[in-house]
C-alpha cells in the first residue's frame, strides 16, 4: 500500500513539474559551486582593472577544493533548503484543503501509511538528487582543482542528509497540524527560528541540528571527526522521529 501511495506522490509531482525544478536546482548548484569558487577571484582582479582602480590592492588566496565544497554547502544549506521547504510543505496541508485527503481516509487507506508514504517518498526523491549533485560537484572539483580528499566532502554530505532528515520530519509534522500552505509554513518557521535562537547558547550546540551546518564546514576546512559529531548527530535524529511519530499521532485525531 505504501509502495502505490509513494507512485501516486511521484505521479503529482511530474504531473506539476515539482520534481523538475528539485532536480535541476540541485544539479545547478552541483555544477556551478566549484566554478564559482575557480573564477571568482579573477572576476574580482578583471573588474578591479576594467573600473581602472590600480590603487587598490586586492590579494585573495588561490583557490582549492575547499572552496568548492564550501560554496556547494553554503548553496545547500540556503538556496536549496529553502527550495525542499516550499515544494514539500504544503504536502499534507493542502491536501486537506481541497479535501483530497478526507477522500483517500474514506477509500479506508490507513492514516498513517498515507504519512509515511509521503515523507518516505520525499526522503527518497531528495537523497537520489542531493547524491546526483554531490556528484556533479566531485566531478567538477576534481577537474578543476585536479583533487580532492573525498572522506572530508563525503562526511560532510552524511552529515547534510541528517539534517536533511530532520527538514523533512519537521515539515511532515507542520503540515500535519497545519491546513493550508500558511499555517503550515508559519508552524515550521516557528520550530526553525527555536532551534536557530539556541544557537546563541554554545552549551546547546550538541543537542542542536542547526550546529550541523558548522560540522560541514569544519569538516572541509580542517578534519573529519566523527566522534565530535555523535552527540549532535543522536539528538538530531531523536528530535526528527519524535516530529515525525507527533505528526502521524496528531494526523490520526484530526476530523476531516
Amino acid at each position: 500500500m505504501i509502495w502505490k501511495l509513494m507512485k501516486k506522490e511521484l505521479k503529482e509531482f511530474l504531473k506539476t513539474g515539482k520534481i523538475y525544478v528539485l532536480l535541476f536546482s540541485l544539479l545547478f548548484f552541483g555544477i556551478s559551486s566549484p566554478i564559482i569558487a575557480k573564477f571568482t577571484p579573477e572576476i574580482i582582479e578583471s573588474l578591479v582593472k576594467n573600473q581602472e582602480m590600480q590603487g587598490l590592492i586586492i590579494q585573495l588566496p588561490p583557490p582549492t577544493w575547499k572552496d568548492a565544497f564550501m560554496q556547494f554547502f553554503k548553496n545547500l544549506n540556503q538556496i536549496v533548503f529553502l527550495i525542499i521547504v516550499l515544494l514539500f510543505i504544503g504536502s499534507i496541508s493542502e491536501e486537506k484543503n481541497k479535501n483530497t485527503a478526507s477522500i483517500f481516509i474514506a477509500l479506508g487507506i490507513d492514516r498513517k501509511k498515507w504519512i509515511l508514504s509521503k515523507f518516505l517518498f520525499q526522503i527518497i526523491i531528495t537523497y537520489t538528487f542531493l547524491l546526483i549533485s554531490f556528484i556533479a560537484c566531485t566531478y567538477y572539483t576534481y577537474f578543476l582543482f585536479s583533487k580532492f580528499p573525498i572522506q572530508n566532502s563525503l562526511s560532510a554530505m552524511l552529515l547534510y542528509f541528517i539534517y536533511i532528515f530532520f527538514i523533512l520530519s519537521l515539515i511532515i509534522f507542520s503540515s500535519s497540524l497545519g491546513n493550508n500552505f500558511i499555517q503550515s509554513a508559519g508552524i515550521f518557521l516557528g520550530i526553525f527560528i527555536i532551534f536557530n535562537l539556541l544557537s546563541i547558547f554554545p552549551n546547546m550546540d550538541p543537542y542542536n541540528p542547526m550546529s550541523l551546518s558548522s560540522l560541514q564546514n569544519e569538516w572541509i576546512l580542517k578534519s573529519v571527526i566523527w566522534k565530535d559529531a555523535l552527540k549532535n548527530i543522536t539528538f538530531t535524529l531523536i528530535y526528527s522521529f519524535i516530529l515525525l511519530i507527533s505528526g502521524i499521532i496528531s494526523f490520526e485525531r484530526q476530523e476531516l
